[in-house]
């Protein structure tokens, strides 16, 4: 019972990349409810859990949070949120099924096949098997290109491998092509500010910004900082971070 009770109630701890680094348990904020459009986002800085509002909240409106990865179709996230917290989820979006259609768009027979290939490259990634990665994710990608559109999360999964996987590779310029392809999905499944649509554009702006495109890098970089002074506040150490990235691309387009 202890053990279910520690399960439900605790959260795990993410680094700027929203990597995670371990786990805590944070009393007053396992308090609030699930939901899959939260009025709400967690932001860790160090073990220091942050509550941030990301829209106006109605006097006595309930205060929310998502407990799972809201880029995932309705059927999976209530399948997790039964599994793990006991509950099943019956907000709008689950009801509703939004944005299933984009979310699961193109044939299935197409998009089967990479659903199935991410456990693996989970494993790959979490192994630092880096080519390996870059080279699957990338084959997958390729063999549905025709038929799959970015939007599909299963596809936007495995751009995300081949991303991380060329960044640690320093393939910088299929890091930035696979990285473009992600910010208009990611834009359309993050309607409301959200720390992972802010982490990255920051991720993509850097890649313009060092390959020299400094006009799409201070575009990339103005939207990141749109998005991350709400997710994360003014005084955090990335917004900070962004900032001074921001004002370096500004200088350099100055005196260019």
């Amino acid at each position: 019972m202890l053990e279910g009770h520690v399960t439900c109630n605790c959260f795990s701890i993410s680094d700027g990349e929203l990597q995670e680094v371990g786990v805590g348990l944070y009393p007053s904020v396992s308090l609030l409810n699930h939901a899959c459009g939260p009025n709400c986002v967690m932001v860790f800085e160090g073990g220091t859990l942050r509550l941030r509002a990301v829209r106006d909240i109605r006097p006595l409106e309930e205060l929310t949070i998502s407990y799972t990865d809201v880029m995932t179709p309705s059927q999976e996230r209530r399948k997790r949120l039964q599994e793990q917290y006991y509950f099943l989820c019956e907000c709008d979006r689950c009801t509703n099924t939004d944005k299933d259609a984009d979310m699961l768009s193109g044939p299935e027979e197409d998009w089967m096949p990479l659903r199935q290939n991410i456990p693996r490259l989970e494993l790959l990634q979490s192994e630092q098997k880096w080519e390996e990665v870059r080279m699957e994710s990338q084959t997958l990608a390729c063999g549905c290109a025709d038929s799959v559109p970015d939007r599909n999360v299963y596809l936007l999964r495995l751009l995300d491998f081949a991303l991380d996987a060329c960044i640690n590779l320093a393939q910088w310029e299929k890091a930035l092509e696979f990285g473009t392809r992600t910010l208009q999905p990611y834009r359309l499944y993050y309607p409301d500010p959200h720390p992972a649509r802010a982490i990255q554009l920051m991720r993509v702006g850097k890649l313009q910004h060092f390959l020299g495109s400094l006009a799409e890098a201070r575009e990339t970089l103005g939207q990141a900082y749109d998005v991350m002074k709400v997710t994360h506040g003014d005084a955090h150490a990335l917004t900070a971070e962004l900032r001074s990235k921001l004002e370096e691309v500004r200088a350099e387009m100055d005196s260019s």
